[in-house]
């Protein structure tokens, strides 16, 4: 009886030293369409964010889960991840666009933000897909030859924001909708600065063809 006993106290001792369980961070929710629609089989995005000097972090801190047949998702961060977060989704990578991009950003929506505290460890969001991307697609060639040009084209926002790619000929870029945006091209291995080809402005899914010819320099 008496073993027993200080079997007791030794096993409430060792429970009382032993650290309370710390709770994980977590952030549940729906993704939903424009509609306001749930939206399954979406990539749901959640990357750190600096408060306090307003940037997210590289994509190296992101996380990624999926959404279930009604849209709902669910991330459990770990022990302990108390940071503050930015939320984005995404249903298919080539036709829905990053909101965090500066260039891709919608301007009347903003990114889902959550901030998770040791008080306020989880967090239930609603997160909406953005507008899907147009597209516009063609070749740059030269005027004379008809032959493909390797070239820089570029889009740029009223803003002074822009994306860019090297292109051999056939080029194919995501364009954010309902944005007034230039279009520019440079041939490469001259010196001849960016040519303003065209501006426009394009619905959500929208996809163009415009060919570009260029009447190349003289290297």
């Amino acid at each position: 009886m008496k073993s027993l006993l200080v079997l007791i106290v030794l096993t409430a001792a060792l429970f009382a030293q032993a650290p309370a369980k710390r709770p994980s961070g977590r952030i549940r929710g729906t993704v939903v369409d424009q509609d306001g629609s749930p939206v399954s089989s979406a990539t749901v995005y959640a990357i750190r964010y600096d408060t306090l000097h307003d940037v997210e972090l590289d994509d190296l801190s992101s996380q990624s889960v999926k959404t279930d047949t009604t849209g709902r998702f669910d991330f459990d961060l770990g022990v302990p991840e108390f940071n503050s977060y930015k939320l984005y989704a995404r249903k298919d990578a080539d036709s829905d666009l990053n909101p965090l991009d500066k260039f891709y950003a919608d301007s009347g929506e903003r990114a889902v933000t959550v901030t998770l505290t040791r008080k306020h460890p989880s967090s239930n969001v609603t997160v909406k897909l953005g507008k899907q991307a147009a597209v516009i697609s063609g070749k740059v060639f030269d005027v004379d030859s008809g032959k493909p040009l390797m070239a820089y084209v570029g889009l740029m926002d009223e803003q002074g924001n822009g994306h860019s790619m090297v292109v051999d000929g056939d080029y194919e870029l995501a364009v954010p909708p309902e944005k007034n945006i230039r279009v520019m091209v440079t041939v490469i291995g001259t010196r001849r600065p960016l040519i303003p080809v065209s501006s426009l402005r394009l619905e959500p899914g929208q996809h163009i063809y415009m060919d570009i010819p260029i009447t190349a320099p003289e290297k």
